[in-house]
């Protein structure tokens, strides 16, 4: 697998993490702490 397609995948994961946190936040599905861990893994993979 080429490293720029690795790199792709990740950015991809990253940024559904971002907006999965966000939709839960606005409907009131995850805590705030869950909400600081979800932000945390989504800047990791971004």
């Amino acid at each position: 697998m080429d490293k720029r397609k690795i790199g792709e995948l990740l950015l991809i994961l990253g940024a559904s993490l971002f907006v999965a946190g966000a939709i839960g936040l606005i409907l009131g599905y995850l805590s705030q702490e869950q909400i600081l861990a979800t932000s945390t893994l989504a800047l990791i993979f971004v």
